[in-house]
């Protein structure tokens, strides 16, 4: 019996070690691949549910804008001192119905409410109606004031449950040691 030369033995474990590095470097790789798509797929998901979270919104604030609008322009009708209602005054009411309607049913809606109209909302109701400003302030007053309160209520409901539990424990850790004891 005739044996190999321990350096071709030598010479083959090193080529299968540089084979099995390099399929552990194809791993890896392989890997950090899959990792990076799961963290992109998890980034996607994130933007996704911000912009969702941001269209919600913008279009409650919207609802109350186009809210505030309609009492406006009611509010201005009451006042008026005809009381025949006009057909041009009708007509240019479908008109304007129809063009909020067209531009409430589009799909690309911005996430930001314009400034300047915002800012035009602000003056017209400065100047042409007080009363529903300063009713207006009262309920930020209002809303403030109950924001702070659910805070608050939040907060204290937070500290119950966090010594509720301390209390549950120490009550089970009490029951424990007193059936330990003989």
């Amino acid at each position: 019996m005739e044996a190999t030369p321990p350096a071709n033995n030598s010479n083959s474990n090193s080529n299968n070690d540089m084979d099995d590095i390099q399929y552990l470097l194809h791993l890896e790789a392989i890997k950090r691949y899959k990792d990076d798509e799961k963290e992109m797929h998890r980034q996607v998901e994130e933007q996704a549910r911000i912009y969702m979270d941001a269209k919600r919104e913008y279009q409650r604030e919207y609802a109350r804008l186009a809210n505030l609008n309609k009492q406006l322009l009611l509010s201005d009708a009451l006042q008026a001192p005809q009381t025949q209602i006009n057909d041009t005054q009708v007509d240019d009411t479908i008109r304007k119905l129809s063009t909020a309607s067209a531009i409430l049913s589009r799909t690309s809606r911005p996430t930001e409410l314009d400034v300047r109209v915002l800012e035009e909302c602000k003056e017209q109701l400065q100047r042409q109606h007080c009363k529903p400003r300063d009713q207006l302030a009262q309920y930020q007053r209002n809303f403030a004031e109950n924001r702070e309160t659910l805070k608050s209520v939040c907060s204290t409901l937070d500290n119950v449950e966090k010594n509720f539990e301390k209390a549950t424990l120490v009550a089970m850790d009490q029951y424990i040691k007193e059936m330990q004891t003989p």
